[in-house]
């Protein structure tokens, strides 16, 4: 059985406006789920639904079994949240915020200081941990807000956009924790950045417009794929026959193909035009045809 489960979830907000329309998803235990989409996609919301903190206008969502409209007292025993717009007090050190959000769950004293050491430390904040709020950076605080939500050691983590603000070595460093914190827990993590699925997605949701465009497992996505490669053209116009795909965003225009030789060929005919390139398809590819080609 999975641990978070969703069948045709919808919100309307009561200004009319559609939060999510059409949003199905599963998440088991010792997986990273990955929801994808652009700004406005409706991830904040389903996230919102799934830690109950709106109820749905329509569908069905599950948590560890309890409904997420009539039982949400009992999920909210099993989860922890790391909202989009979160931070931590200013006024606070790292040390003093992890170690009191503990014992406000219930922890001893005693748990929520050998708690808060070890993931101040696997976040490499420890050496900051009496540092006053107001003398870190934006980052620096985003990252103790992500030691406060995995200290709780909660069965199911919802993390919405937790990269935000941090740079590349911080995003690694979260990346890293996160798979170690999903070895037996199921983890929900949002956002819009490819490379984030790369480096932490077992499973991937595509959603767009509040619709559940596609998704599954990671690797098989990549391997079920239908092309290999893409010829990537930047400004200028490229003519491409019935029997290639091609997708434009921007300006860059993306032709596919199912092998290297074939992409070769169809290069060599673009060679009047400038910043081309021959490369390997990636998630992002998976990702436009969800999106765009459905």
């Amino acid at each position: 059985m999975a641990e978070v489960y969703a069948e045709h979830l919808s919100k309307r907000y009561s200004n009319g406006v559609w939060g999510v329309r059409d949003v199905s998803l599963e998440a088991r235990r010792g997986e990273v789920l990955v929801v994808l989409g652009p700004n406005g996609a409706g991830k904040t919301t389903t996230i919102n639904i799934l830690s109950t903190l709106i109820k749905p206008t329509g569908g069905l969502a599950r948590v560890m079994g309890y409904d997420v409209y009539r039982e949400y007292r009992e999920i909210r025993r099993h989860i922890a949240l790391m909202p989009q717009d979160g931070s931590i007090n200013p006024s606070w050190t790292p040390l003093y915020a992890v170690k009191w959000y503990l014992v406000a769950r219930g922890f001893s004293l005693s748990d929520a200081e050998r708690e808060a050491r070890r993931w101040l430390e696997e976040i490499g904040m420890w050496s900051l941990r009496d540092r006053s709020g107001y003398a870190l950076s934006g980052g620096e605080r985003r990252r103790v807000l992500l030691a406060m939500t995995l200290a709780t050691g909660s069965e199911i983590l919802f993390l919405d956009e937790p990269s935000v603000g941090l740079d590349v070595e911080g995003k690694y460093v979260l990346w890293s924790a996160i798979r170690k914190y999903s070895a037996g827990r199921c983890v929900i993590y949002t956002t819009h950045e490819m490379r984030e699925v790369e480096n932490i997605a077992d499973k991937i949701l595509i959603i767009d417009s509040g619709v559940s465009k596609g998704g599954g497992d990671f690797k098989k996505l990549m391997e079920e794929f239908p092309y290999r490669y893409k010829v990537v053209v930047r400004s200028g116009d490229v003519i491409a026959g019935n029997e290639h795909v091609k997708i434009k965003t921007g300006d860059f225009t993306r032709v596919y193909f199912k092998d290297r030789s074939e992409a070769l060929d169809y290069l060599y005919t673009l060679r009047d035009l400038r910043d081309v390139s021959i490369r390997e398809v990636d998630v992002e590819d998976v990702y436009l045809f969800s999106i765009i080609r459905r």
